[in-house]
């Protein structure tokens, strides 16, 4: 599977593909459902970024959150917050309800598939303030969330959750539809991977490092579909854009 990841692409005509590239994951906000469309005609499969666990400034919906949902701040990008996700199982959650409607502007716009991401609080979030297990429930409520709309959706990082069970009692590897994980070569976790391969199911990784290249030999033999990509994830006309494949 030739792919491509451009989250950091500000607006439509920062987009760009190759003609190789069958998946592109893009912003679910700024990409226009235009955009999406045209992308689907070429033959793309489509996927949505939204952040799940995380609360981002500036984004459309940024009000709606109030602030006991913001339990501590992220170290790596200081405006952002992780977030209560055990809120979603509370009656009227607001988590819950902010989270739908991003996913149903996905669906809307004419995305094939979700990508959720910051799925690790209870490995962010200090004082076990997030116990593994409602990670766990939360990561599965996404999925179940997003097949109810219609939506594919992939795990985002989180290799050592792969064969581990939410409340429903299923592994995440059979909740979600695939794996887009980052620099599994780089910390030693791409084996891990291979579960959603040996299922039929997509794994993608990205690697960033600037020294380093990519092990295709490695990722060949598991069945991983590696990048290398610049740290923005920005769009293929902006400044700073870099891929490098196997292929």
């Amino acid at each position: 599977m030739s792919w491509d990841w451009q989250i950091g692409a500000a607006t439509d005509s920062a987009v760009q593909v190759t003609p190789d590239v069958q998946l592109i994951d893009l912003d679910g906000f700024t990409v226009t459902a235009g955009r999406v469309a045209q992308l689907k005609a070429q033959g793309l499969y489509t996927v949505c970024y939204i952040d799940a666990g995380s609360y981002e400034p500036g984004r459309p919906d940024s009000a709606r959150y109030p602030d006991a949902l913001k339990i501590q701040q992220d170290p790596d990008w200081p405006d952002e917050y992780f977030l209560d996700i055990t809120d979603v199982f509370k009656p009227d959650s607001v988590l819950a309800a902010i989270l739908t409607d991003r996913m149903k502007m996905c669906r809307d716009k004419g995305f094939d598939a979700l990508e959720p991401d910051n799925l690790q609080n209870d490995e962010n979030v200090r004082g076990g303030r997030i116990t593994t297990q409602q990670q766990l429930d939360f990561n599965g409520w996404i999925a179940d969330e997003a097949h109810a709309l219609g939506l594919a959706v992939f795990q985002k990082n989180g290799p050592d959750k792969i064969l581990l069970k939410d409340r429903t009692g299923k592994m995440m590897v059979d909740k979600f539809d695939g794996i887009l994980n980052e620099e599994c070569q780089q910390f030693g976790e791409c084996a891990a991977l291979a579960e959603y391969v040996t299922r039929g199911k997509l794994a993608l990784n990205v690697e960033y490092r600037r020294n380093s290249t990519l092990d295709c030999t490695l990722m060949a033999r598991l069945g991983v579909n590696a990048l290398k990509k610049d740290l923005n994830l920005a769009g293929a006309t902006m400044s700073g854009y870099r891929r490098e494949t196997c292929h």
